[in-house]
């Protein structure tokens, strides 16, 4: 086998895995929003915001959590900045019930996170090896 190829066919089988992984397989992205979901529901007990519900954004799912209900403006804000602390939480938005759009930053959907997550690894072992290899080959020079 070419080395290019094992190199293309090693970032196609990351790419398969970290997809798998997150999906089908491993569930991951399943738990990581009913995590957030249960954490959400759980600081909105604590602070006694009945009246406030929320959940993480789908399809695609991301780590946004939406919330909608009853709040002032201090309550949204102190909210926002309690739920953006949370581990699977990037960004907290308020949902508008009569529509329209809503200012927020761009989130990356979980699927791509994992993959990036994997490429970097499999960068990182990829230059790894390389180091090694040349190690190998420059010891292997200075003896003979």
């Amino acid at each position: 086998m070419r080395p290019r190829t094992a190199v293309f066919a090693g970032i196609a089988a990351t790419f398969a895995f970290a997809a798998a992984w997150h999906g089908p397989v491993g569930g991951a992205g399943a738990r990581i929003a009913a995590e957030g979901e249960e954490l959400t529901r759980l600081n909105l007990e604590y602070y006694e915001m009945d009246q406030v519900s929320g959940w993480m954004q789908r399809g695609p799912l991301t780590r946004r959590i939406w919330l909608a209900g009853e709040a002032d403006t201090f309550q949204r804000r102190e909210l926002q900045r309690i739920l953006r602390g949370l581990p699977q939480v990037s960004d907290v938005q308020w949902y508008r019930d009569g529509g329209g759009t809503v200012r927020a930053p761009i989130v990356l959907p979980l699927v791509f996170e994992a993959e990036l997550a994997a490429l970097s690894s499999f960068a990182i072992g990829f230059i790894l090896t390389y180091l090694v290899a040349l190690r190998r080959r420059y010891i292997r020079g200075a003896i003979v």
